[in-house]
Protein backbone atom coordinates (compact mmCIF):
# COMPACT_ATOMS: atom_id res chain seq x y z
CA UNK A 1 0.00 0.00 0.00
CA UNK A 2 2.75 2.26 0.90
CA UNK A 3 4.33 1.71 -2.53
CA UNK A 4 0.88 2.17 -4.15
CA UNK A 5 1.09 5.72 -2.34
CA UNK A 6 4.74 6.88 -3.49
CA UNK A 7 3.33 5.92 -6.95
CA UNK A 8 0.50 7.79 -6.72
CA UNK A 9 2.33 11.30 -4.77
CA UNK A 10 4.97 10.79 -8.06
CA UNK A 11 2.30 10.31 -10.46
CA UNK A 12 0.36 13.79 -9.34
CA UNK A 13 3.77 15.26 -8.90
CA UNK A 14 4.29 14.12 -12.49
CA UNK A 15 1.12 15.40 -13.89
CA UNK A 16 0.97 18.88 -12.15
CA UNK A 17 4.42 19.44 -12.99
CA UNK A 18 3.55 18.60 -17.06
CA UNK A 19 0.21 20.48 -16.75
CA UNK A 20 2.18 23.71 -15.50
CA UNK A 21 5.20 23.40 -18.15
CA UNK A 22 2.54 23.14 -21.01
CA UNK A 23 0.62 26.06 -19.40
CA UNK A 24 4.10 27.81 -19.83
CA UNK A 25 5.25 26.83 -22.79
CA UNK A 26 1.58 27.71 -24.37
CA UNK A 27 1.57 31.38 -23.12
CA UNK A 28 4.49 32.77 -25.34
CA UNK A 29 2.80 30.66 -28.56
CA UNK A 30 -0.59 32.84 -27.78
CA UNK A 31 1.35 35.76 -27.34
CA UNK A 32 3.14 35.24 -30.52
CA UNK A 33 0.40 34.66 -31.96
CA UNK A 34 -1.43 37.33 -31.18
CA UNK A 35 0.88 39.64 -32.15
CA UNK A 36 1.54 38.19 -35.78
CA UNK A 37 -2.21 38.44 -36.13
CA UNK A 38 -2.11 42.06 -35.51
CA UNK A 39 0.64 42.74 -37.99
CA UNK A 40 -1.72 40.51 -40.27
CA UNK A 41 -4.42 42.79 -39.76
CA UNK A 42 -2.85 46.30 -40.26
CA UNK A 43 -0.77 44.77 -43.39
CA UNK A 44 -4.66 43.87 -44.60
CA UNK A 45 -5.76 47.06 -43.56
CA UNK A 46 -3.30 49.24 -45.45
CA UNK A 47 -3.46 46.72 -48.99
CA UNK A 48 -7.42 47.22 -48.39
CA UNK A 49 -7.08 51.15 -48.30
CA UNK A 50 -4.58 51.25 -51.32
CA UNK A 51 -6.76 49.01 -53.40
CA UNK A 52 -10.23 51.52 -52.23
CA UNK A 53 -7.41 54.16 -53.76
CA UNK A 54 -6.99 52.61 -56.91
CA UNK A 55 -10.35 51.70 -57.13
CA UNK A 56 -11.74 55.35 -56.79
CA UNK A 57 -8.49 56.14 -59.10
CA UNK A 58 -10.22 53.66 -62.26
CA UNK A 59 -13.78 54.69 -61.70
CA UNK A 60 -12.56 58.65 -62.16
CA UNK A 61 -10.12 57.62 -65.43
CA UNK A 62 -13.79 55.73 -66.40
CA UNK A 63 -16.10 58.49 -65.93
CA UNK A 64 -13.26 61.05 -67.76
CA UNK A 65 -12.83 58.60 -70.55
CA UNK A 66 -16.91 57.66 -70.96
CA UNK A 67 -16.71 61.82 -71.26
CA UNK A 68 -14.57 61.77 -73.97
CA UNK A 69 -15.95 59.45 -75.92
CA UNK A 70 -18.95 60.91 -75.48
CA UNK A 71 -17.81 63.92 -76.79
CA UNK A 72 -16.07 62.45 -79.78
CA UNK A 73 -19.36 60.61 -80.59
CA UNK A 74 -21.46 63.55 -80.77
CA UNK A 75 -18.27 65.83 -82.64
CA UNK A 76 -18.98 62.73 -85.54
CA UNK A 77 -22.48 63.34 -85.27
CA UNK A 78 -22.35 67.42 -85.87
CA UNK A 79 -19.69 66.68 -88.32
CA UNK A 80 -20.95 64.25 -90.50
CA UNK A 81 -24.35 66.73 -90.68
CA UNK A 82 -22.03 69.03 -91.88
CA UNK A 83 -20.63 66.97 -94.69
CA UNK A 84 -24.03 65.92 -95.78
CA UNK A 85 -25.22 69.24 -96.25
CA UNK A 86 -21.71 70.39 -97.73
CA UNK A 87 -22.34 67.60 -100.64
CA UNK A 88 -26.00 68.75 -101.07
CA UNK A 89 -24.74 72.66 -101.58
CA UNK A 90 -22.11 71.65 -104.04
CA UNK A 91 -24.31 70.12 -105.66
CA UNK A 92 -26.86 72.69 -106.12
CA UNK A 93 -24.36 75.85 -105.61
CA UNK A 94 -25.96 76.90 -102.81
CA UNK A 95 -22.83 79.83 -102.21
CA UNK A 96 -24.55 81.04 -99.01
CA UNK A 97 -24.68 77.33 -97.01
CA UNK A 98 -21.20 77.20 -98.03
CA UNK A 99 -20.16 80.15 -97.00
CA UNK A 100 -22.45 80.22 -93.47
CA UNK A 101 -20.49 76.96 -92.47
CA UNK A 102 -16.68 77.49 -93.40
CA UNK A 103 -14.02 78.63 -91.69
CA UNK A 104 -11.54 82.01 -92.57
CA UNK A 105 -9.25 78.90 -94.45
CA UNK A 106 -12.12 78.76 -96.65
CA UNK A 107 -12.79 80.40 -99.68
CA UNK A 108 -15.39 79.76 -102.38
CA UNK A 109 -14.93 80.61 -105.88
CA UNK A 110 -18.30 80.99 -107.59
CA UNK A 111 -16.97 81.63 -110.75
CA UNK A 112 -15.14 77.96 -111.17
CA UNK A 113 -17.56 76.36 -108.60
CA UNK A 114 -14.72 75.27 -106.52
CA UNK A 115 -13.09 75.22 -102.69
CA UNK A 116 -10.12 76.96 -102.54
CA UNK A 117 -8.28 75.70 -98.69
CA UNK A 118 -5.84 77.36 -96.96
CA UNK A 119 -4.16 74.64 -95.25
CA UNK A 120 -0.32 74.24 -93.57
CA UNK A 121 1.20 72.58 -96.69
CA UNK A 122 -0.36 75.63 -98.63
CA UNK A 123 -3.65 75.95 -100.94
CA UNK A 124 -5.83 73.52 -102.88
CA UNK A 125 -8.61 74.01 -105.08
CA UNK A 126 -11.19 71.13 -105.10
CA UNK A 127 -14.06 71.39 -107.69
CA UNK A 128 -17.50 71.22 -105.98
CA UNK A 129 -18.17 67.48 -105.62
CA UNK A 130 -20.60 66.52 -108.38
CA UNK A 131 -22.57 63.05 -108.36
CA UNK A 132 -22.18 62.17 -105.07
CA UNK A 133 -24.81 60.27 -103.17
CA UNK A 134 -25.81 57.27 -100.30
CA UNK A 135 -25.53 54.57 -102.71
CA UNK A 136 -21.96 55.61 -103.89
CA UNK A 137 -21.07 57.26 -100.40
CA UNK A 138 -19.01 55.66 -98.12
CA UNK A 139 -17.50 56.11 -94.38
CA UNK A 140 -14.05 55.54 -93.91
CA UNK A 141 -13.18 56.97 -90.13
CA UNK A 142 -13.11 59.98 -88.28
CA UNK A 143 -9.92 60.95 -86.90
CA UNK A 144 -9.98 63.83 -83.52
CA UNK A 145 -7.01 65.84 -83.92
CA UNK A 146 -7.58 67.43 -80.57
CA UNK A 147 -10.66 68.96 -78.92
CA UNK A 148 -10.92 71.96 -81.99
CA UNK A 149 -9.66 69.69 -84.80
CA UNK A 150 -11.38 67.00 -86.68
CA UNK A 151 -11.04 64.60 -90.02
CA UNK A 152 -13.65 63.09 -91.63
CA UNK A 153 -12.82 60.43 -93.79
CA UNK A 154 -14.90 59.23 -96.50
CA UNK A 155 -14.94 57.63 -99.91
CA UNK A 156 -16.54 57.60 -103.27
CA UNK A 157 -16.91 54.14 -104.17
CA UNK A 158 -17.44 53.31 -107.87
CA UNK A 159 -17.52 49.80 -109.97
CA UNK A 160 -13.85 50.75 -111.47
CA UNK A 161 -12.46 52.34 -107.92
CA UNK A 162 -12.81 54.75 -105.12
CA UNK A 163 -12.21 58.39 -104.30
CA UNK A 164 -10.83 59.76 -101.06
CA UNK A 165 -12.54 62.42 -99.50
CA UNK A 166 -11.00 64.22 -96.66
CA UNK A 167 -13.37 66.97 -94.80
CA UNK A 168 -11.57 69.03 -92.14
CA UNK A 169 -13.36 70.75 -89.76
CA UNK A 170 -12.03 73.26 -86.50
CA UNK A 171 -14.31 73.99 -83.53
CA UNK A 172 -15.49 78.13 -83.90
CA UNK A 173 -14.68 80.25 -80.53
CA UNK A 174 -18.68 79.80 -80.06
CA UNK A 175 -18.36 76.12 -80.16
CA UNK A 176 -19.63 75.10 -83.60
CA UNK A 177 -18.16 73.21 -86.22
CA UNK A 178 -16.44 74.69 -89.59
CA UNK A 179 -15.48 73.09 -92.42
CA UNK A 180 -12.24 73.90 -92.76
CA UNK A 181 -11.02 72.13 -96.28
CA UNK A 182 -11.48 69.08 -98.30
CA UNK A 183 -8.64 66.76 -99.87
CA UNK A 184 -9.53 64.30 -102.61
CA UNK A 185 -7.64 61.95 -104.51
CA UNK A 186 -10.22 61.42 -107.30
Amino acid sequence: MRKSRILLIWMLALFLTACSSSDDASLPDVQEREREDAINTEQMRKENELLKEQVRNNQKRKGEKDATEQEEIESLRETLNITFKLMAAMQSNNYTYLESVSSPNIEISQQNNIIISKMEQGDYEVPFLQNVSLNNLEYRGFNPLDSDRVILHMATVWSDGNGALDFYFIRSEEGNWLFDGLLTNG
